[in-house]
């Protein structure tokens, strides 16, 4: 994520970081505002879809489910065909070359599929956004300038969502020390400027002063009993929670991406990956008489009511369901982002064997399966850990020995299914977008 930054022929002149420092409080505090402002738009077509006319129809027919997720496909397919062309796709990883000309390609293609309730997550759409944003702010700069604003942007964007700026300081360090970035100096001179953009950008949620600002980002697992002792059993246990969940993770990401590789026509592929998604949120509901949000979308709203589940059966069927659904919203062409829905898996994988081996705490597994999910997609454990503690801080810090358990196992099944594979972890996408210009 900080090659580009932290080469030599790309670097910022030192002389010029007050100057971006300046900027950087600018583009935080932009990309906070744009953040905020896409999330609620999101939230509102949300509730427009599947609470307001659901309502009016008097509950949520089949053929709505499956409306809805066809109809959105159609748009999403439409605003492929915009400047830019719906950003990076879930499995190229995250990107930060988004500039001002892409982005409303970007917001459309990614509002749609995350309002309709493709099985994808919001920080793609986010770091998008906020790269937009940097991009502006740095629009007459030079090229170096203008790609460390839009990588602070970026991750000043994506830590609205996570509701913590360490984690994502934590997320580009990792990711900056796993590409081989250099380090001293110049990685130092690159990441100021984001930490910087967070710490501003943060303040929209958290306020000033008398303002109270827009209220923080309740990310956590709640419901989760609290957690003070690490018992043996629940260490053996963590080790399985891991590598169910990191089986999933890794089935869900290589059937996508088998599944991307095989579409030709992108409105096809958009289309059965919609028509599978509804049938999967369907067929769940008829089975196990659960809701079809259970299925739809990233899971992030979902994970408290897995947590009150106690049919194994039924768990196994959401689980299942569900891999089905984030596979083919991956490959089928859905903007959005990987993390959240193999969040939802670690935790559901978790809630299933609680109730599978009795007198188990669920707040251990759950942290080693949240940890497992976000390894297993993103490759980063140390980012892994720290996301699975802070979703499950409500527990306590005696969560953390099972989630570094899972972190390592997920990050073992992924270097394996690499190997298998004979595949490289993929690269960040190629920086193709146009110089950024006022016009």
């Amino acid at each position: 994520m900080l090659a580009d930054v932290t080469d030599d022929d790309q670097s910022p002149d030192p002389r010029a970081i007050p100057r971006i420092l300046g900027a950087s409080v600018i583009v935080g505090v932009l990309a906070g505002v744009a953040v905020i402002a896409y999330l609620s738009v999101e939230h509102a077509l949300q509730s427009l879809l599947w609470e307001t006319i659901p309502e009016a129809l008097g509950g949520t027919p089949a053929w709505w489910v499956f409306g809805v997720l066809l109809v959105g496909a159609v748009g999403v397919w439409a605003a492929l065909k915009l400047p830019g062309h719906g950003g990076h796709r879930p499995l190229d990883g995250l990107g930060i070359d988004i500039g001002p000309k892409q982005i409303v390609s970007v917001v459309v293609a990614a509002l749609i599929s995350l309002s309709i309730g493709a099985v994808v997550g919001p920080e793609a759409p986010l770091m998008a956004i906020g790269s937009a944003v940097g991009g502006f702010v740095a629009m007459r700069s030079a090229d170096p300038v203008r790609k460390v604003l839009m990588l602070a942007g970026a991750v000043a964007a994506i830590t609205m969502i996570l509701g913590n700026p360490m984690v994502s300081a934590v997320l580009v360090l990792e990711a900056a020390a796993l590409k081989g970035s250099p380090g001293g100096k110049k990685v130092m001179l690159a990441v100021l400027p984001v930490l910087i953009a967070m710490g501003f950008g943060y303040l929209i949620q958290v306020g000033v002063g008398d303002w109270g600002g827009v209220g923080q980002s309740q990310l956590g697992v709640p419901g989760l009993p609290a957690y003070d002792t690490v018992q043996p059993i629940d260490l053996v246990l963590a080790i399985v929670v891991a590598i169910a969940t990191a089986i999933l993770a890794v089935i869900a990401v290589e059937a996508g991406t088998s599944f991307q590789n095989r579409v030709r026509n992108p409105l096809i592929g958009l289309l059965i990956a919609g028509f599978i998604v509804a049938a999967a949120a369907v067929i769940t509901r008829a089975v196990t008489g659960e809701n079809v949000d259970v299925i739809l979308f990233s899971g992030q709203e979902s994970t408290a009511h897995v947590l009150t589940l106690t049919s194994v059966g039924v768990l196994v069927v959401i689980a299942v369901a569900k891999t089905i659904a984030y596979t083919v919203s991956l490959g089928g062409g859905f903007r959005g982002g990987m993390l959240f829905p193999a969040v939802f898996l670690g935790v559901v994988v978790a809630t299933a064997l609680s109730l599978v081996v009795s007198g188990t705490n669920v707040s251990a597994l759950t942290a080693a399966g949240i940890a497992a999910a976000v390894a297993a997609v993103l490759r980063l454990p140390f980012t892994a850990v720290l996301l699975a503690l802070l979703l499950c801080a409500g527990a306590g810090l005696a969560v953390t020995t099972p989630a570094i358990i899972g972190a390592v196992v997920g990050v073992l099944f992924r270097v394996v299914a690499d190997a298998r594979l004979h595949r490289e972890p993929p690269e960040e996408p190629a920086d193709e977008s146009p110089q950024v210009t006022a016009s």
